[in-house]
């Protein structure tokens, strides 16, 4: 499978997610195992990764404490990321 349709499916499912039909520890593994799966890519983006990971597990836990989340903070930042990734590594 190409880098670009891995980032093509992460991005169905980041949107799956944002509308609710993915739950976040099931989206959290399909982000985590998708970046891994990419070819070619610096540690970096396995360490940037890691944030957004972080990012959407937090948002996650406030929302579980009935706390305020910075949930579409996080998955557009993800967003944006994902769109970065297609450009750089998604030849």
């Amino acid at each position: 499978m190409s880098n670009l349709s891995i980032l093509k499916r992460l991005e169905e499912s980041l949107a799956d997610y944002g509308n609710g039909t993915v739950s976040r520890p099931v989206f959290v593994d399909f982000l985590g195992n998708s970046i891994r799966a990419l070819e070619g890519v610096p540690l970096s983006v396995i360490h940037k990764l890691r944030e957004h990971e972080h990012a959407i597990e937090t948002e996650g836990y406030f929302e579980e404490e009935g706390f305020e989340s910075k949930r579409p903070d996080a998955q557009s930042s993800l967003f944006t990321w994902i769109k970065e990734l297609k450009l750089d590594y998604g030849s």
